[in-house]
């Protein structure tokens, strides 16, 4: 009797210690999850759905937390927009030089991507991480948004739908910033660029007007 009561009680204690450490059972398809313990830290070890992992940090109380992650893609669009604030001779302000450029960007990336921002100390969990995404997105929107600019002051010609992709990637030099991310839709679905030509007329024309030449 005595021995079957010590042999339930050895199988109910394995049985906790199997459960507590038992991580993959914790995380949903499309997510992955990372261990990071007071004693062990950050675990290299990613956790990943349908695949078996146990790890004893949960055994002492309050010692480890399971980090989970999205591992779906991240789709946004971005929108940078702005003027020179141009104004004619008698100080009245036009439009001429307004613009904006609407971006649909999509960034993929694996769990070790995520495992080295972590352990460098970029995101701390997921919601930082999707920060650093929307970041990353805004920075190169706004970069992209530069080199037309600066196209579009060069040659009043330019349209920026002209531009191929891999020229445009080839441009937005601070995409090698974000190693982690595989760019993988960026694509300008709307813009309006600065109407220098118009600009440049009208100024003339309130020169000439001004001057009576």
């Amino acid at each position: 009797m005595k021995n079957r009561i010590a042999f339930l009680i050895l199988l109910i204690f394995g049985a906790c210690v199997f459960y507590f450490g038992w991580t993959q059972i914790k995380i949903k398809p499309d997510t992955c999850g990372i261990v990071q313990s007071k004693i062990g830290g950050i675990n290299d070890k990613i956790v990943i759905p349908g695949e078996f992992s146990w790890y004893w940090d949960f055994l002492i109380p309050s010692n480890a937390k399971l980090n989970v992650f999205d591992m779906k893609p991240y789709n946004t669009t971005k929108k940078i927009s702005g003027n020179f604030q141009s104004y004619d001779v008698n100080g009245n302000y036009n439009d001429y030089l307004n613009y904006y450029f609407d971006y649909s960007i999509s960034f993929s990336y694996t769990p070790e991507a995520i495992l080295h921002l972590l352990k460098e100390n970029y995101i701390s969990d997921n919601e930082d991480f999707k920060t650093y995404l929307d970041n990353a997105a805004a920075s190169l929107a706004q970069i992209a948004s530069d080199y037309f600019l600066k196209r579009s002051a060069a040659d009043s010609s330019f349209n920026p739908q002209s531009v191929k992709r891999d020229e445009l990637v080839a441009a937005i030099a601070s995409y090698k910033d974000f190693p982690e991310l595989d760019l993988t839709i960026f694509s300008l679905t709307d813009f309006k660029l600065p109407n220098y030509s118009l600009y440049n007329r009208q100024k003339y024309t309130s020169i000439e007007e001004e001057t009576g030449e």
